[in-house]
């Protein structure tokens, strides 16, 4: 079984960063209303091993979301494995499970022969478009979100400590990119993008070598990301020496309409 309490601890550090965070008897709830159309600022994170019922996660999540005017909820689960009942009810219900490969890197990096990498070292506007751009491409194309995202790179993540890398074309725009976060004494890789018209020249090789060689810099030996189970980039970054340690599940829902907030939250439970 996988010891995955570093990252855990890495998560609760980065959940702190927002502006609320309560703590339930499986995890934790975030919200954060300045984010309301982010799902990572207004989410429930269930760590726990111990059997939870939806019901008991819904209550603690929804009038969170609520008070955020946020209308998506989004559940995060560290142990699926343990949580067979929880995701059976949420799949039934009809909730989308997605799963996530999570990877670890320990050990000595090694360096790219030629690095064309370079550490973003102003977030300023010209950066933020760029970096709004590559967004889209994570199937990402509500304005409100976008606008959120980057507000919350520039007062949260970034003052946080996240570093961003790219690879510029010859006429010095971004077209890879990646990010480097420190928390806890332990690393988190994100954002490992490559515009489509640059792709197969190895700047995600590249960006990935970079960011591991600045974590050992930083006395980090851990260094975790998340990737799809079968996706190419999984096989890239076991090339790279990373290790398959475990899955995460979650799902988001709408709260629209008759699945609003109110029509969710269990019978007699009291409204805050």
């Amino acid at each position: 079984m996988a010891d995955l309490e570093p990252l855990i601890r890495f998560w609760r550090a980065q959940d702190d960063l927002f502006d609320r965070v309560e703590p339930t008897r499986w995890g934790a709830v975030v919200s954060d209303p300045r984010f309301p159309h982010v799902q990572e600022a207004n989410y429930a994170r269930v760590e726990t091993r111990q059997a939870v019922d939806l019901a008991e996660v819904e209550t603690e999540l929804l009038p969170a979301l609520a008070r955020s005017s946020c209308d998506r909820a989004h559940v995060v689960v560290f142990h699926p494995e343990e949580q067979t009942d929880l995701l059976a009810h949420a799949s039934t219900r009809g909730e989308r499970l997605v799963w996530n490969l999570v990877m670890l890197h320990e050990g000595p990096a090694a360096l790219a022969l030629a690095d064309p990498v370079r550490e973003v070292t102003v977030f300023d506007d010209a950066f933020r478009v760029e970096l709004r751009g590559s967004t889209r491409l994570f199937d990402v194309s509500d304005d409100r979100v976008l606008d959120e995202l980057s507000a919350m790179e520039r007062d949260v993540l970034v003052p946080a400590g996240r570093r961003w890398f790219v690879v510029r074309n010859p006429e010095g725009r971004a077209v890879a990119f990646t990010a480097l976060l420190v928390l806890e004494g332990v690393s988190f890789i994100d954002h490992v993008l490559t515009l489509p018209e640059a792709r197969r020249r190895g700047h995600a090789t590249a960006l990935t070598r970079r960011v591991l060689i600045e974590s050992r810099g930083a006395g980090v030996e851990r260094t975790y990301l998340l990737a799809e189970p079968d996706g190419i980039a999984a096989r890239l970054y076991t090339r790279l020496g990373f290790e398959r340690v475990a899955h995460f599940a979650s799902w988001t829902s709408s709260l629209e309409a008759d699945r609003s907030v109110e029509a969710r939250l269990p019978v007699g439970n009291p409204w805050p």
